[in-house]
């Protein structure tokens, strides 16, 4: 008893304080400090962030991640909507009505949000964006291989699968007693053995999973072709997933879910090489480089990379820039997959006709605002923001022929 009183003191005790800490935090920023003082601070943390990020990268994991994520936030098209809308809302709450200055705000975010949720706009940026990986695909059998050489194929799996139930390792433990005196009851536990129906279902796949499916689909026929293919499978840990005590940092990579899922496709394990530690691209591009180096794989100057075609571009010229920057000469074979859209009739002339021609034909619906278009838009929109920060990093060169 006099342990449980203690407990609920010290616990009182930290409330108090963070209430105290809290208060006196409110005090400084928002009726000490000066409006313009407490503006220019904001501005310099927001640039010390952006410089950060410049030079270091965003960081991925842990609370630094988390904390970085939601300061990224105004960075993102999306992310400025909000903020615009947000400082409207709080100038009319706290005046009773609009300035100038917030009715040009919402003049500007209101019909910036509700354009970006049109299905017809969103279906026009992407096919636009999936142009540019239409245009630098090639058939393969216009890069043969030197003689020796491997063909190696590298998929960039970042957020290809879902975080699921793994088959047990450990003892089933006892069954819990039941909770009693709690407002909220807590889930009921599962039923007998449908740990195990979870558990052992296959890796399940985002939107993204073509990926590794048009990876095992292009292994298939290299193998076919007798090139001894070789599978890269590069993506970076799940910042969501709990670590527990025990595991490794590969064991809960997403490149582990993605290469059990390649080899349930019957790719051998012998023939799938694991890069858990690129988040990003230009990540997957160095590691795929020093990787190939370490183990001395002969890759005959040529990879096959498969992503998304909406990142498609940026991908083979941060490849290329990569491996031409370390004295490797890099012919990259770009396989774009996970397409939103379909080519437009007029880049079909010449290549199809008649039934072969598949289109999609506009639907009123295409006119009506819906989380789908505006989830698109905002991929593409992001997608050209990483493209002008890759180049500003000296990680692409937009112009090929230089």
């Amino acid at each position: 008893m006099v342990l449980l009183v203690t407990d609920v003191f010290v616990l009182l005790t930290q409330v108090l304080l963070w209430v105290v800490v809290g208060l006196f935090a409110w005090y400084v920023l928002l009726r000490a400090l000066p409006r313009a003082f407490l503006g220019g601070l904001v501005l310099l943390l927001l640039l010390g962030v952006a410089a950060f990020t410049f030079y270091r990268g965003s960081p991925q994991e842990g609370l630094i991640g988390d904390l970085f994520r939601v300061i990224a936030i105004p960075f993102t098209p999306l992310g400025i909507i909000l903020v615009l809308l947000l400082i409207a809302f709080t100038e009319l709450v706290r005046g009773g009505k609009l300035s100038k200055t917030g009715l040009l705000l919402l003049r500007i975010a209101i019909p910036a949000l509700l354009i970006l949720s049109i299905p017809a706009v969103s279906y026009f940026l992407a096919q636009r964006a999936e142009a540019e990986a239409i245009s630098i695909t090639r058939p393969i059998a216009t890069e043969a291989l030197p003689a020796g050489a491997r063909r190696v194929i590298v998929a960039l799996a970042q957020d290809t699968t879902q975080l699921q139930l793994r088959p047990l390792t450990q003892p089933i433990p006892a069954p819990p007693a039941p909770p009693t005196n709690q407002l909220i009851q807590p889930p009921a536990p599962i039923p007998p053995g449908a740990f195990t129906v979870l558990a052992e279902q296959p890796i399940q796949l985002t939107e993204r999973g073509d990926i590794l499916t048009y990876t095992n689909q292009l292994y298939q026929d290299e193998r076919a072709r007798g090139t001894a293919p070789l599978v890269l499978v590069s993506a970076g840990t799940r910042p969501e997933r709990n670590r527990k005590q025990g595991e490794t940092r590969d064991e809960v990579s997403e490149a582990a879910d993605a290469r059990r899922f390649l080899q349930r496709l019957g790719i051998p394990a012998e023939d799938i090489i694991g890069d858990s530690n690129s988040p990003t691209i230009i990540d997957s591009a160095r590691n795929a480089r020093e990787e190939l180096r370490r183990r001395g794989v002969n890759f005959g100057n040529q990879l096959i990379l498969v992503a998304s075609a909406i990142e498609m571009n940026r991908a083979t010229l941060t490849f290329t820039r990569e491996f031409n920057l370390n004295n490797v000469p890099l012919s990259v074979i770009s396989r774009p997959t996970n397409f939103y859209t379909l080519p437009p009739r007029e880049s079909l002339r010449g290549r199809a006709q008649g039934r072969d021609v598949v289109e999609r034909n506009f639907q009123l619906s295409d006119l009506l605002p819906s989380i789908d278009a505006l989830s698109l838009s905002s991929k593409v929109l992001n997608e050209y923001i990483a493209s002008i920060y890759y180049f500003l990093r000296g990680w692409i060169r937009p112009i090929r022929t230089l």
